[in-house]
């Protein structure tokens, strides 16, 4: 008997401290913006981050690594979940290791918990493109070393991709066939990575470009825009191009695209968003008003490749101070945040932001928001919060004198809502730079970065760091982490992110066990479904809810269990 009882004893203490470990394992973002979480951190020097959402609130982030031993360029990717684990390989899965040059990978998810990398190789002799799919589980799905999507004679550079919403992808990329100067090309990509194009691409037009973006078209095809080159050098000027292209690789906007804006200075750089409608708002750096200085302008076109503001674009920004590294995102209603660095005067390397309406319309103070002012900052970078507002990232030297990363959130009405001048998300005394960043589905966000802390080695490596809806670092999980802090008294909390579209997620804590009933109620208080109606134990809950068939107005969610009833008031904006 004595026997029987220790082994139960052993057994119930070996699966008290298997509990623990899962507990302990759950909790694996860090807290501290010296410590951070590593993406990679071998011995050579890893370069880039391109991040995109595992569509489970984690990321895959790809990188191009340079190998001090054989002077190689290799691509690698990595998974990194919504509790900070590392799903894959240590120090990342190899994506391309052929023996010769490739770098500038760029990513988009597959739909399907993957993702799809696309990068610039020189395998053949000249720069070609190449992509290559990954599972979820850190499978690479095509040939080894990836499959070419373009590697016809001369150079093809600069790749840049959508998901074409069927498990494969859109590649855009400026190409040096048939002389001196860039044109645009396209192909489309399956799931199985063949083309479905004309091999070896689309042309977009017979015209010089440089620099394209794209983002889908909500079909199935692209939009895609960029920079040309008019006139004869060097007498001509760059203008403003954007073209559609079906799902079939068929051009929308005819042979050479849709002038967005001609003037006889210069626009450079444009880069793109989605208007909500299957249209398009691109913003681009523009000289009109200064030869020493270049303001944002921006123009909408719809499906159809109508533009719908002023011609030639509308001023974004007034300043005379330039403005540059703009980046987009779509406000959900149908216009665009935009961020940017300022480049002199008073407030030379600062970054602001600014958000145009429907109709083009300047929303905020005339010169932008402050997002950053304490220190050389630069680089910023633009994502959305899973509501109506923004999280944006950049890195500046403030204080140590090398680069940090931080993060700022704003709303739709341009009020900051973390500490002024951003959060710390990395200050460790090396440099880290370079920042992208993804939501984490819960209000948050996940930012990866080049990052110089162990620059003994001469490596330079990946980290990342989930930033939470309320600017801490770290993860929903820490709570776990102690399972005697259990809830002092029954709270309803306001729900995140309100306003919302479609989706906000509703929190509440519990003292003891009881029987919780969750329900939503319109205004006219007739019940519009029950979340929760069970009994559950003594902890801290939360559950999503999603209003995509409901209208545009004010609802109630109401928490009832023994003597306690509350009700919160939440705000669906369509």
């Amino acid at each position: 008997m004595k026997h029987f009882r220790l082994h139960h004893l052993l057994l119930a203490a070996s699966i008290m401290n298997s509990q623990l470990f899962l507990t302990e394992t759950l909790a694996q973002w860090s807290t501290d913006p010296l410590v951070n979480n590593p993406i990679c951190t071998t011995a050579d020097q890893q370069q880039g981050s391109w991040i995109v959402s595992d569509g489970s609130g984690g990321a895959i982030i790809t990188w191009w690594e340079y190998n001090l031993t054989t002077s190689d360029y290799n691509i690698f990717a990595q998974r990194i979940d919504s509790d900070g684990i590392i799903r894959w390989t240590n120090n990342g899965v190899a994506i391309c290791i052929n023996s010769l040059h490739q770098h500038n990978p760029v990513i988009t998810s597959d739909g399907n918990g993957g993702a799809i990398i696309a990068w610039q190789d020189n395998r053949s002799g000249n720069a070609d493109i190449y992509a290559q799919r990954i599972n979820g589980d850190g499978v690479v799905q095509w040939d080894a070393d990836g499959v070419a999507v373009c590697d016809t004679i001369s150079d093809q550079t600069f790749p840049q991709l959508i998901s074409d919403g069927n498990g494969g992808a859109i590649v855009t990329w400026q190409d040096l066939r048939g002389g001196s100067n860039y044109k645009p090309y396209a192909q489309r990509i399956d799931a199985n990575g063949n083309g479905h194009w004309t091999p070896d691409g689309v042309s977009l037009s017979t015209n010089t470009a440089e620099t394209p973006h794209l983002i889908s078209d909500g079909n199935g095809g692209a939009i895609i825009t960029w920079h040309q080159y008019t006139g004869v050098f060097p007498a001509g000027n760059f203008d403003i191009i954007a073209q559609q292209i079906n799902a079939n690789g068929l051009l929308g906007w005819g042979i050479n695209g849709l002038v967005l804006c001609n003037l006889t200075t210069e626009q450079l750089r444009p880069q793109i968003v989605s208007d909500g409608s299957n249209g398009a708002i691109i913003i681009w750096e523009d000289y009109r008003n200064g030869p020493s200085y270049s303001n944002l302008y921006a123009q909408k076109v719809n499906s159809s490749g109508v533009v719908e503001w002023t011609s030639n674009g509308v001023l974004v920004i007034p300043n005379t101070l330039s403005q540059i590294q703009q980046k987009l995102l779509s406000d959900g209603n149908g216009g665009a945040y935009v961020t940017w660095k300022y480049t002199s005067g008073g407030i030379a390397n600062t970054i602001y932001a600014q958000r145009l309406n429907s109709g083009g319309i300047p929303q905020w103070a005339p010169d932008g928001v402050s997002i950053a002012s304490a220190g050389d900052s630069r680089d910023p970078f633009i994502s959305t919060d899973g509501g109506t507002g923004a999280i944006i990232s950049w890195y500046d030297y403030r204080g140590s004198g090398n680069g940090d990363i931080f993060a700022q959130k704003i709303n739709l009405s341009g009020a900051i809502m973390w500490t002024v001048n951003g959060v710390d998300v990395c200050r460790n005394q090396e440099g880290q730079v370079f920042p992208q960043s993804v939501a984490d589905d819960i209000g948050g966000t996940i930012i990866s970065w080049v990052d110089a802390r162990n620059s003994s080695t001469n490596s330079t490596d990946i980290y990342a760091q989930r930033v939470n809806s309320d600017g801490t670092l770290g993860s929903a999980t820490d709570v776990n982490e102690n399972e005697n802090s259990l809830p002092q008294t029954f709270t309803l909390e306001q729900n995140y992110p309100n306003p919302f579209n479609p989706t906000t997620k509703i929190s509440w804590q519990s003292p003891v066990t009881s029987w919780q009933t969750l329900k939503v109620f319109d205004l006219l208080g007739r019940e519009i479904v029950t979340l929760v109606d069970e009994e559950r134990p003594a902890g801290s809950y939360e559950i999503i809810f999603d209003g995509k068939n409901l209208q545009s107005g004010i609802y109630f969610y109401q928490l009832t269990s023994d003597n306690f009833k509350k009700s919160i008031k939440m705000l669906l904006i369509k």
